[in-house]
């Protein structure tokens, strides 16, 4: 009997070392492939910038130098640090109604649904809302959590639990390891007594609330649209990204180009934060020009593309060589993958993405390289430092738009 147990437990052993082998090998595989990966892209891009230099190649990106500024991306970022209500535009209306919504005397638990087309603000306009003091005093909690086009449900009442539990630091060790079950019991029993504010972003499908019900059982239903801006408050927009530090906003030279361009947007605050982010770094009527006819060349080539991914896909040739390097490397996170500022700049370091400048350390180089990015509306900021400084990075909706539009627009 006794040597029967050891053979059982040696056999039980054994398999579970079997499977962690097989598991790691897996892990192992698909490191080697994104390093493989990897590697390729900064092959290929290397080459380019051989051939660009040998070929004389890079006087074309560097524009006209009387009029190119080079401040233009610490001068915006700086200022968009700090997002006060005076700097949003045409969601007054909009988050009033949602106030109203949020803090009415409904007893009964409600689900407000914020729904409108890609790019027409719906997660400015609730984490604007979500951020009110006086939506966090009228709730007992309040809680944000992405769910993305893939996802696993467990994980996402994982999320809950612990953002939950967060401000009070009784987060349960075992949360990793509970079960459906487990999780949907220790969900229900915070929720059901409570009042709580819970917003999930990014959600793609009716199956998520049919999965999450679960736990938010949904006796009301709200549905709130978001519509594209007229063109006064489209146009108020776009003049506060394209010439943000400009005191008399946009000059008469321009005038004509630029509310074509802010036309052309639809009025998708996204389309628009895009384009004026790009054309902040243009001075010259000639560089406008320039966008403006290359815009409307891909309106009318590319019907397939919507507006706002046009205009990333124009932001992204825009960039300089070591730019796009770092944008495609943002690229290979997941969906919705949060990065440290940090560990992202000492990534791109790694790799020898950045050019050497004189006198400047690495570390300025790659944050001036994420300024561009972020005015770009390339990468978004998930959280700042008690200064204002970005600490953690996700790849934002031009990103995903970029993704998606460039598989069409090849």
């Amino acid at each position: 009997m006794a040597s029967s147990s050891v053979d059982l437990v040696i056999g039980q052993l054994t398999s579970l070392l079997q499977a962690e082998a097989s598991s790691l090998r897996r892990d192992w595989y698909v490191r080697h492939e994104v390093a493989a990966k990897l590697q390729d892209i900064n092959k290929r891009m290397k080459s380019i910038t051989e051939r660009a230099n040998q070929f004389g190649a890079q006087q074309l990106e560097a524009g006209d130098a009387s009029t190119y500024d080079p401040n233009w991306k610490n001068r915006l970022s700086e200022s968009s640090l700090f997002f006060k209500d005076d700097d949003l535009v045409g969601i007054e209306k909009a988050r009033h109604e949602l106030l109203r919504q949020l803090t009415g005397e409904e007893p009964r638990r409600t689900v407000i649904s914020v729904v409108g087309i890609g790019g027409s603000g719906k997660t400015t306009l609730v984490a604007n809302t979500f951020n009110k003091q006086r939506v966090k005093q009228y709730f007992y909690f309040c809680i944000w959590i992405t769910v993305s086009q893939q996802y696993a449900i467990e994980d996402l009442f994982r999320s809950m639990v612990r953002e939950i539990n967060k401000p009070r630091e009784e987060v349960p060790v075992q949360v990793d390891t509970m079960r459906d079950r487990e999780l949907v019991e220790k969900l229900v029993e915070y929720l059901q007594p409570r009042r709580y504010l819970i917003v999930f972003d990014d959600v793609w499908s009716i199956k998520f609330w049919q999965e999450i019900n679960i736990v938010l059982p949904e006796v009301k239903s709200d549905i709130h649209k978001i519509e594209p801006f007229k063109k006064d408050d489209a146009w108020k927009l776009f003049c506060k990204r394209a010439f943000a530090n400009d005191l008399f906003g946009c000059p008469p030279y321009l005038d004509s180009l630029a509310r074509s361009l802010v036309e052309k947007c639809e009025g998708l605050p996204l389309a628009i934060v895009a384009l004026g982010g790009l054309m902040s770094s243009k001075k010259s009527t000639a560089e406008w020009k320039t966008v403006h006819d290359n815009l409307n060349w891909e309106l009318s080539n590319n019907p397939v593309l919507e507006s706002v991914k046009i205009i990333s896909l124009l932001s992204y040739h825009d960039l300089s060589f070591q730019l796009k390097h770092c944008f495609l490397y943002c690229c290979l996170f997941p969906e919705d993958y949060e990065i440290s500022r940090k560990r992202l700049i000492r990534l791109w370091m790694a790799e020898g993405f950045l050019e050497h400048v004189n006198d400047v350390t690495p570390e300025a180089v790659a944050e001036k390289y994420l300024m561009e990015l972020i005015c770009r509306s390339l990468l978004q900021v998930k959280k700042r430092n008690s200064f204002g400084r970005s600490k953690t990075i996700i790849s934002d909706e031009g990103q995903k738009i970029f993704s998606r539009g460039h598989k069409q627009y090849k």
